[in-house]
C-alpha cells in the first residue's frame, strides 16, 4: 500500500518504473496505485487495494488478484491467482515468464515484512510519522482498521 520500500527492496522493479511519478490515491474503500513503466514490465503500472484484504494487478494480457489473510499475530496467508487473455500452448512461456516475476516481487515483500516484524518484536523499532509523499496508502488502512474495531 505504499511505494517507500520500492528502491531499496525491489531493484528491478524500481528501474522498470518512473519512480518519481509514483502515486497512491485513496478513496472509500480503495488504494490506487499508479507508476508510468519504462520499458517491458509485467505490470502495467496499476495497482488496487480494495478494504480489507484484496488486491487486483494488471499487466499485459491479463491481471492478477490476492487475498492477504491474517491467520494470527506472526502468520498470514496470501492467496494469488493469475488471469490471462491468452490460454494457448503457444503463450505458455509467457504466462509462467509473469508468474515467475511476480513471485520474485512477492517473496522480497514477503522478506522484508519478516524483517520488520522481528524489528517490532526486539524492542529496537519507534514508530515515527509517516510519509505523507509514500505512506497514504498505509494511513488510509490504519483509518479503516480503526473504524472497523471502533
Amino acid at each position: 500500500m505504499e511505494g517507500y520500500h520500492i528502491p531499496g527492496i525491489h531493484p528491478d522493479f524500481f528501474k522498470a518504473i518512473d519512480f518519481e511519478k509514483f502515486e497512491t490515491t485513496a478513496s472509500d474503500n480503495l488504494v490506487r496505485m499508479s507508476a508510468p513503466t519504462r520499458g517491458d514490465l509485467f505490470y502495467e503500472g496499476r495497482w488496487l487495494w480494495m478494504w480489507p484484504n484484496w488486491t487486483l494487478s494488471f499487466f499485459s494480457g491479463g491481471m492478477n488478484t490476492s487475498r492477504i489473510n491474517p491467520l494470527g499475530v506472526d502468520r498470514t496467508e496470501l492467496i494469488y491467482d493469475f488471469y490471462f487473455a491468452d490460454i494457448s500452448d503457444a503463450g505458455k512461456a509467457a504466462r509462467e515468464k509473469t508468474i515467475t516475476d511476480n513471485v520474485a516481487v512477492i517473496e522480497q515483500d514477503f522478506d522484508i515484512c519478516l524483517a520488520t516484524h522481528q524489528n517490532y518484536l526486539s524492542g529496537g523499532y519507534e514508530p515515527g510519522p509517516l510519509s505523507p509523499r509514500h505512506e497514504k496508502g498505509v494511513y488510509w488502512f490504519q483509518q479503516k482498521l480503526r473504524e472497523t474495531l471502533a
